[in-house]
């Protein structure tokens, strides 16, 4: 009975291999890699090592049993259960990775089992059963397969020479594939370092230490990513105190965040009530966000420090410089977050310096959480200490599950009735889902416009400080490449986002040049709580109104950087450097070795403890509170 449990487990390894090099043929559907015979020959031994590893391992558990206990009326099930389930997660995957451009990684396993999935994900009700359906399919090929195997295993003692062959054939492929990535590694032979990219849970050897052991002359690789020595020093952020002066009267300081809204979102028609404050504040037309996502989007906002240092911060739950002297000022702080603030670990990073925080809002949805933080800010407003000064964030979330009311008015139309990540695709018209994106954008507006109107009506706007922006953009297919969302490119439509300012005093304005978050928090520190410390001693950034300066912009998301210069953007990633133009269209160029290396120095900066003499901010600017 064991032996031919046996051979059913090799038919079914060899089935689940079979199905899972036919499901990861979908990564290659998005992605542009050499396709050169000799890469082609690599891409090959590479999916069928991988998988072959991957096949097994999902599968021990059915051997583990076959071998301690072998009765098939158990380990068939059991079989059919894990090789669907293997099957099944690369499938999921695939589409995370078409939609996104990564896999399913620590950060979206944090998600979605950080006690706020159902916040952070919100799919309609068609998406749930099309995948339902898929799900059954799987079980079905597998049930059918696993019996036909066993009937045809159990009816007959003859032995097929086919496994045999197989086996042989995928020892090779797997000894291949290691070998020739030990020899790419070290010689960063890229044609065939990007190949490993689409592989989910990738492990491919290589030996670059012992290989200089034994004398060989190595190519090192000319991008530097973050290595174990930089991970493991010491944050130094801000690399001296913050020296500041208080205000005679500090203003109270509002940040409106809307999660989603990407730059040509604001204007009359989408945002009539921003649009209408912003006529009353200073705009920022080309401005951008420090990443493609909400965690880091946030921490480039509050920390101006790129997001790379994030996993640094959240290790060591050091606040931002500007809530530390917002506490020294005795700042009332507030914080109204639709979605939970401890995903992503806002609480943590953010506010950890807080002792009490609004955790989460009310509410069946993101549509309702955004009602529910705007009744606690307007009640906030008519119960608050009127002696003290506060710091208010509100950051609204409807926007990026294109959420709103039933019975909101849609003034977009045709607008799509609900939101199916599955049947997203190149040929996918994008106007009735952009049309949902704008009308939950206007019913994010009308609340925003409550709560202005809440800061004027009470006669706080005399002495606040408004700012209103995004945490990142919302793509739609805009540049005809398959992109929809966020999180998955650094191009305009994922990473620019509106920004404007209100203050008493300062004069209405439009400003066309480059800005970034990271030009954020020295504005508001330097002009509005009396501080005079050298902005490279806490950010990457430098005053908004400021021209130039801004030729390097470091970038992140979730696994990977992006350097920006002038239009050019360059992906950095473990394998090397893929430079882009400002359509994501791929370059045959690299960039110049100084926008390299100061990329580098802002990525180390607060890690090293750059010593460089630091410039104080410039004190005539004419750009302060009340001048301009």
């Amino acid at each position: 009975m064991r032996a031919r449990l046996m051979r059913w487990w090799g038919w079914l390894w060899l089935t689940t291999l079979g199905l899972l090099l036919l499901v990861s043929l979908r990564y290659f559907e998005v992605v542009d890699l050499d396709a050169q015979p000799a890469s082609l020959l690599f891409r090959a031994s590479m999916l069928v090592g991988h998988f072959t590893t991957f096949a097994a391992v999902s599968l021990l558990p059915v051997l583990a049993l076959v071998v301690a206990w072998p009765h098939p009326r158990i380990a068939i099930p059991l079989g059919v259960l894990c090789g669907a389930a293997a099957v099944a997660m690369v499938l999921i995957d695939t589409q995370v990775y078409q939609l996104y451009r990564f896999h399913i990684n620590a950060g979206v396993l944090n998600l979605l089992f950080g006690g706020a999935a159902a916040e952070t994900f919100v799919f309609s009700a068609a998406m749930y059963a099309q995948a339902a359906l898929i799900a059954a399919a799987i079980l079905a090929i597998f049930g059918v397969a696993s019996s036909w195997f066993w009937r045809r295993v159990a009816g007959s003692a003859r032995r097929s020479p086919l496994p045999t062959i197989v086996v042989a054939v995928v020892t090779c492929a797997l000894l291949s594939f290691h070998s020739i990535h030990i020899w790419a590694d070290a010689a960063s032979y890229e044609p065939f370092l990007e190949q490993t990219e689409v592989l989910p849970m990738r492990y491919a050897a290589t030996a670059k230490r012992l290989l200089r052991a034994h004398g060989v002359n190595l190519n090192e690789l000319q991008v530097a990513h973050t290595d174990e020595s930089h991970a493991r020093r010491q944050l130094t952020y801000p690399l001296q105190p913050l020296s500041c002066h208080a205000p005679e009267k500090p203003p109270n300081i509002v940040v409106i965040v809307i999660d989603s809204w990407r730059f040509d979102a604001l204007d009359a028609r989408v945002t009539p009530n921003i649009e209408r404050f912003a006529q009353r504040s200073v705009r920022f037309m080309d401005h951008y966000s420090g990443g493609n996502a909400t965690r880091i989007g946030m921490f480039s906002l509050f920390y101006s420090i790129p997001g790379t240092y994030w996993h640094r911060v959240l290790a060591e739950r050091r606040g931002p410089v500007l809530i530390e002297q917002l506490a020294s000022l005795d700042y009332d702080v507030q914080v109204f977050r639709s979605a939970p603030l401890y995903s992503p670990e806002f609480d943590r990073t953010l506010f950890s310096q807080i002792e009490t925080v609004r955790m989460r809002s009310e509410g069946a949805g993101p549509d309702a959480w955004d009602r529910d933080l705007t009744n606690d800010f307007l009640a906030y407003l008519g119960n608050r200490e009127q002696t003290a000064p506060f710091f208010a964030l509100l950051f609204y979330d409807a926007p990026h599950s294109f959420a709103h009311p039933k019975d909101y008015p849609t003034p977009f139309e045709p607008a799509a009735s609900h939101v199916n990540y599955l049947q997203l695709n190149g040929d996918t018209d994008p106007l009735p889902l952009l049309n949902r994106y704008r009308n939950s954008v206007h019913y994010v507006d009308s609340l925003v416009g409550e709560a202005i109107a809440g800061l004027e009506s009470r006669g706080l706007l005399e002495n606040s400080v408004v700012i209103i922006t995004s945490d990142h953009g919302q793509e739609f297919n805009d540049n005809g490449q398959n992109y929809w969302g966020h999180a998955s490119n650094f191009t305009r439509f994922q990473t620019a986002v509106p920004m404007s300012i209100y203050a008493p005093g300062l004069e209405p304005r439009v400003f066309h040049h480059r800005t970034t978050h990271f030009d954020v928090m020295p504005t508001v520190l330097r002009d509005y709580l009396g501080c005079d410390t050298p902005f490279p001693a806490y950010s990457v950034g430098q005053p908004l109104y400021e021209p130039g300066g801004r030729e390097i912009i470091v970038m992140s998301e979730y696994a990977d950087f992006a350097i920006k210069h002038g239009n050019q953007i360059a992906v950095v990633r473990k394998q090397g450097m893929e430079v882009r133009d400002a359509d994501h269209l791929k370059l045959d160029t690299r960039l110049a070795p100084e926008v390299i290396a100061g990329a580098l120095e802002q990525k180390a900066r607060f890690v090293s403890g750059d010593s460089r003499p630091l410039q104080r901010p410039s004190e005539s600017v004419g750009h302060s509170a009340g001048t301009h």
